[in-house]
């Protein structure tokens, strides 16, 4: 007799492990442009332009979400990853050849629609195959994987640059890296339609037996399409509006770190930015790893909170002082406290949202990280021209206490809300 515990679904599928390589991919592809200021200067694009051209790939990102994301499913995800890949692949080479204002803003608005086709194609596979009842687990390894380039990406390409002719080649040699995943991608593909084949066949036979006459073959049931309207409805609701509002917020505090921390060290005396992101990093993973199970038992709106304060407080404490011991001392405090983050909040959209919602929301979410990656350089780069590089770490102080305050109307979902969980 199984136990309420062997009875639940596996978690570590093939199709889960293929899914957060595809997630490790496309983020590979995104952190490879933490030197992108740099390579745009090299090529003497007007400093007008850059922030533009670095923001465009996040543009374009948003503009897909709001627009293709009703029509995402199951049944067209795979093919829709291939397209990303494919994309992501096209645009990497690009850099070897073009170094104008409209190419790059091109070649930048093109590479947001290959994040968007992968990422967001891989999260409507990935809310169909977990267990509601681990869903802070799954969310936590997937992260997981979408935090390790920011680890390992810098630090390599740092190494690697220097041998380079140019910057352009780290892009077009990190692109190359999305072919085995074409491959994972075909054999993904293979085995999602050989159940559906079956379930087919079974259902011919079950008609020839009730009838005497073979059925003929018919398609496997069409997938559950939601229309723009369904999306605007599901945005309507004060909690799931809020959720992606506190997400934004998030990621926007981070996004302003990671493409302005350089020249904040450099401010400081500090030459190497690798160190303190490999610190948070390794952090943010440590706690993800330990903290799986945590994520599915302790209240995620209080857990939100603390990820929130704990984040503040790192930004604080680099705001107050310039003392190296305490820059990368934060490292540790700002990566335990957004390794609680990410799942968390992905885990409470899932409880949070009705059974044919889950996918469209859980995109949702990455559309709201897009849109903070979007506003952070931005807003981060309007508080170091005013008030010096202080000047966005005061600016991703604050956005992590409105964090914190946006997030106390918010709930924690009953085990039952929802709906049953995505199969």
């Amino acid at each position: 007799m199984p136990t309420a515990d062997t009875a639940k679904p596996p978690l570590f599928t093939f199709a889960f492990a293929v899914l957060c390589l595809f997630i490790f991919m496309a983020y590979c592809n995104m952190a490879v442009f933490y030197s992108l200021y740099i390579h745009l200067e090299r090529i003497a694009i007007p400093p007008d332009w850059r922030g533009l051209i670095i923001g465009a790939s996040s543009l374009s990102t948003i503009v897909c979400f709001l627009t293709a994301s009703p029509f995402l499913t199951v049944g067209n995800a795979p093919r829709n990853i291939f397209l990303g890949i494919i994309l992501l692949l096209g645009c990497g080479i690009s850099y070897l050849f073009v170094g104008d204002v409209p190419g790059l803003l091109a070649v930048r608005l093109i590479n947001g629609a290959g994040i968007y086709l992968l990422s967001a194609s891989a999260m409507t596979l990935l809310v169909a195959i977990i267990p509601q009842s681990r869903s802070g687990q799954a969310f936590g390894l997937y992260s997981v994987a979408m935090l390790l380039p920011y680890c390992i990406i810098p630090i390599a390409f740092d190494w690697l640059a220097p041998r380079l002719p140019s910057l352009a080649w780290s892009y077009a040699i990190m692109s190359l890296a999305l072919v085995p995943a074409a491959g994972a991608n075909a054999l993904l593909a293979r085995r999602m339609r050989a159940p559906a084949q079956n379930t087919t066949a079974e259902t011919r036979n079950a008609q020839a037996a009730g009838t005497g006459h073979p059925a003929p073959a018919t398609s496997a049931p069409a997938q559950d399409r939601l229309r723009f309207a369904d999306m605007l409805a599901s945005v309507r609701k004060p909690s799931i509006g809020l959720l992606l509002l506190v997400n934004a917020v998030y990621y926007l505090s981070f996004s302003s770190l990671f493409f302005l921390a350089k020249g904040l060290f450099q401010s400081r005396g500090i030459e190497n930015v690798g160190y303190f992101f490999s610190i948070q990093t390794f952090c943010m993973l440590v706690v993800r790893l330990l903290g799986n199970r945590i994520f599915d038992t302790v209240d995620k709106t209080v857990l939100v909170r603390v990820s929130y304060s704990l984040t503040a407080a790192s930004f604080a404490a680099m705001y107050l002082t310039e003392s190296h011991v305490v820059l990368f001392a934060s490292a540790f405090v700002l990566g335990a406290g957004m390794g609680i983050g990410a799942p968390v909040l992905n885990a409470l959209m899932f409880g949070l949202s009705e059974h044919r919602y889950k996918a469209l929301n859980a995109n949702l979410m990455m559309m709201s990280l897009q849109m903070g990656s979007f506003l952070g350089p931005i807003l981060g780069g309007m508080a170091v021209h005013s008030l010096g590089y202080g000047g966005f770490l005061l600016v991703g102080g604050l956005a992590n206490v409105a964090g914190v305050i946006l997030s106390l109307p918010l709930k924690q979902p009953h085990a039952t809300e929802g709906g049953p969980p995505a199969r």
